[in-house]
C-alpha cells in the first residue's frame, strides 16, 4: 500500500489544475481514531475546472505509472460526477472522487497533513467532513465508520451539523447521534 500511495501523491502534486485533495475512506479514519482494516485507497480531488479533459490527464499519469483502470461517469441522480477506479501495480484498488459540490471541494480543501504510513504524509480530510461523506455515502461500512468517529474521535458538532446539513444528511447525523446517546 506505501508505494501505492506515494505514486498517487507524486501524480497528485505533478498535476496542473488540482487545487486540494484529502485521503478520506478507510485509511482516512485510521489516522482519527484506531485504523481499521481496509484494503483501498479513497481520494477526494478538488480541481480548478472539473471536466473530463483535466480528470483524464489524471488518469493517463496513472495508467503510465502501471495503474489500470478507467473513468466512471456517473449520472444526473448520482453522487459521484466523476470517480477513476484504478488498480495498482501491487493490486491496490484505488478511487479517485472529483468535488462536485462546493461543501465536497471545501473537505479536500480543509485537509491536514497527517503520517498515515511510515514516512507518508497526506492531507486527511477532518473528522467532520469524513462524517458527511461516510453518512451520504450510506453503506453499512460508511455507517459504521461514520459511528466510530462519532464516538471516539475530536469533532466540532456546531461545523458537523452545518456541514451535514449541507450534505443534506442532517437528519441522518441527528438519528445516529440520538442511538449513540451523544445528544
Amino acid at each position: 500500500m506505501e508505494k501505492t500511495l506515494k505514486e498517487i501523491i507524486r501524480v497528485l502534486e505533478h498535476t496542473r489544475g488540482i487545487k486540494a485533495y484529502a485521503l478520506i475512506g478507510g485509511l482516512a479514519v485510521g489516522g482519527w481514531i484506531a485504523p481499521r482494516a481496509t484494503k483501498d485507497i479513497d481520494i477526494l480531488v478538488d480541481l480548478s475546472i472539473t471536466n473530463r479533459s483535466a480528470i483524464e490527464e489524471i488518469l493517463k499519469k496513472l495508467l503510465n505509472s502501471g495503474f489500470k483502470g478507467g473513468l466512471e461517469i456517473g449520472g444526473p441522480e448520482d453522487d459521484i460526477k466523476f470517480c477513476i477506479k484504478a488498480v495498482s501495480s501491487g493490486k491496490i484498488p484505488v478511487d479517485i472522487i472529483f468535488a462536485s459540490r462546493k461543501w465536497e471541494a471545501e473537505i479536500a480543501e480543509e485537509g491536514v497533513a497527517v503520517r498515515v504510513l511510515e514516512g507518508i504524509s497526506i492531507p486527511l480530510a477532518k473528522p467532520e467532513g469524513l462524517i458527511a461523506l461516510k453518512l451520504r455515502a450510506g453503506g453499512f461500512q460508511d455507517v459504521a465508520d461514520a459511528a466510530r468517529l462519532l464516538m471516539e474521535a475530536d469533532y466540532d458538532l456546531q461545523i458537523l451539523r452545518k456541514l451535514t446539513k449541507r450534505a443534506r444528511v442532517d437528519k441522518r447525523l441527528e438519528r445516529m447521534l440520538e442511538k449513540l446517546g451523544l445528544t
